[in-house]
């Protein structure tokens, strides 16, 4: 074993916009230390966008459709990639990709296998099963807040020793200057004084709460009209729709849908609001307080890990539209103290959750592993 070698490393993700974890993965790959690591991407779908590095090769396994015989084709292939590269680190989101790829690094032999968890996933008895066997043969699983560490050891019993905690990180420059403000309301029809409140989530259940928003902003629309910004796709789009038409919010309601734009978006608004029923740590919230936005967030998961309250954001209770509806009038009525907290959540982001800490912390993560497994050194290139 030579030091001065390079160790092959493998990430697997699925690359798009709205995957935010999976680009997140991809943000610290290609900050890992180049005379140390050569990095791969293996992609789960085709990069349509061009969102993978131009410097950092990829490997794409086309899997359009996920069903038994696609994952099957998926772990041979993975098999036969992980053995011809010679792959010594694998890291995977820990979703159902995440586990067929942890087995294919075990039989392989890869000797450094990491997983990464970013949210509050439901684990049913199979899972809990399968998540425990997997574990074993893992070396680290990374959580993106103690919140998520804390429910890995209790759902599935992993070993807390081999659990990190790596917050998440947002490329802070992309949310300063742009597009002011005026000319992106101009653009979306939206008055220039009226506040306007945004709520960026997919649209795939009811769990990130637009039902307790509609439900705040019906409360307050005679004393504190307001028109709000409902930013992602999803299969709830029209259920959604619905239930703001029967609470009288149809014309102060806007779904944009997916959108690419979202710091211009993000100029548009006055607070942002999250009042999820679970959360690890949204990276949709911390690009809004890197744009220095108010932001208003259930005191669930990994949430309060990130918003203190009353100093960079608000916490509300879970579920209550009456809570968020009282948070949102304090914002309207005290313009200056809105600002002082969208300051100080900018601040937070700039010194606790940039990409740079994010890329220090993986490689971090890795040279521990690499002494540990070789003593410091790789197994030839």
């Amino acid at each position: 074993m030579n030091s001065t070698e390079k160790l092959n490393v493998l990430v697997i993700v699925r690359p798009a916009r709205e995957a935010g974890a999976e680009m997140l993965l991809v943000q610290a790959a290609a900050r890992l230390n180049p005379a140390r690591f050569r990095v791969i991407c293996g992609l789960l779908t085709p990069d349509e966008d061009n969102l993978i590095p131009p410097a950092i090769p990829t490997l794409n396994f086309n899997l359009p459709q996920l069903h038994g015989l696609a994952w099957l084709k998926f772990f041979l292939r993975l098999c036969w990639v992980l053995l011809q590269h010679k792959i010594q680190i694998i890291h995977v989101n820990s979703y159902i990709p995440g586990n067929y790829a942890r087995l294919a690094a075990i039989l392989t032999r890869v000797p450094i296998i990491i997983d990464h968890w970013h949210g509050f996933t439901r684990f049913t008895l199979k899972r809990k099963m399968i998540c425990r066997a997997l574990g074993r043969f893992t070396d680290l699983s990374l959580a993106v807040s103690w919140g998520v560490a804390a429910h890995l050891v209790q759902q599935c019993q992993l070993d807390p020793d081999k659990i990190r905690v790596v917050p998440n990180a947002v490329d802070y420059a992309r949310f300063q200057g742009g597009r002011s403000r005026e000319l992106v309301r101009q653009e979306l029809g939206l008055p220039l004084k009226t506040p306007v409140v945004g709520l960026v989530a997919r649209l795939e259940h009811w769990g990130k709460g637009h039902k307790e928003l509609f439900e705040a902003l019906a409360l307050i629309k005679e004393q504190h009209p307001a028109q709000a910004l409902i930013v992602g796709g999803g299969r709830r789009q029209g259920e959604m729709a619905q239930l703001a038409k029967n609470l009288g919010l149809s014309q102060v309601v806007h779904f944009l849908g997916e959108r690419p734009d979202i710091p211009n978006l993000l100029k548009a608004m006055d607070v942002f609001v999250l009042p999820s029923h679970s959360e690890g740590i949204s990276l949709a919230l911390l690009e809004a307080m890197a744009a220095g936005l108010p932001v208003i967030v259930s005191e669930v998961g990994g949430l309060p890990e990130v918003v203190r309250h009353e100093e960079n954001g608000l916490l509300i209770p879970v579920g209550d539209a009456a809570a968020l509806a009282q948070s949102l009038t304090r914002v309207f009525e005290d313009p200056a103290w809105a600002k002082s907290l969208g300051d100080n959540a900018r601040q937070d982001i700039q010194a606790h959750y940039s990409l740079d800490r994010l890329g220090r912390e993986i490689n971090e993560v890795y040279e521990e592993l690499v002494e540990r497994r070789f003593g410091g050194g790789g197994q030839g290139a």
